[in-house]
Formats: C-alpha cells, sequence, structure tokens
C-alpha cells in the first residue's frame, strides 16, 4: 500500500469521525474507527500490508471483550421538569 492511499484512508476516518472539525486525530484513533466499522477489513489490513498495525489488535479485542462482559450500556433516565 502506498503512503498516498494511507493517507487517503486517514483522511476518509477522520472526515467520518468529525466531519465539521479541524482537529486532529492520533493513529490509535482512526484504527479503532476502522476496527469498529470493518473488523475483517483492519484485520487484513494488520496481516497484509501494514503489519505495524498488529500492535492494536490485541488491545482492540481485549476491550471488546471486557465491553462484552459489561452487557448493554445504560443510559441514564432523562429527569422531567415539573
Amino acid at each position: 500500500m502506498t503512503m498516498l492511499l494511507i493517507r487517503r484512508r486517514v483522511e476518509k476516518l477522520a472526515a467520518k469521525l468529525c466531519p465539521t472539525s479541524d482537529r486532529s486525530f492520533t493513529l490509535e484513533e482512526l484504527c479503532r474507527l476502522m476496527w469498529r466499522q470493518h473488523k475483517r477489513g483492519f484485520l487484513a489490513l494488520a496481516n497484509g500490508d501494514c503489519p505495524h498495525l498488529r500492535v492494536f489488535v490485541t488491545s482492540f479485542e481485549r476491550d471488546d471483550a471486557e465491553r462484552a462482559t459489561r452487557g448493554p450500556a445504560r443510559i441514564p433516565a432523562r429527569k422531567t421538569q415539573k
């Protein structure tokens, strides 16, 4: 994979994260987004052209396992005004 293709993917991921912001993102934030959107594609990339991304796989898998044991996130009920 060429640097131009990597740069385009990073720009697309950043645009999906926050399209109205000029904020910069860390590689981990962008990789986590890609992991959540297309885990199989991220693994293929990490095991193929970008082996340096493998460093994130163990962390993301551990986070997924922890999230699964906690169950679904609860949203607190809104207080109604009287």
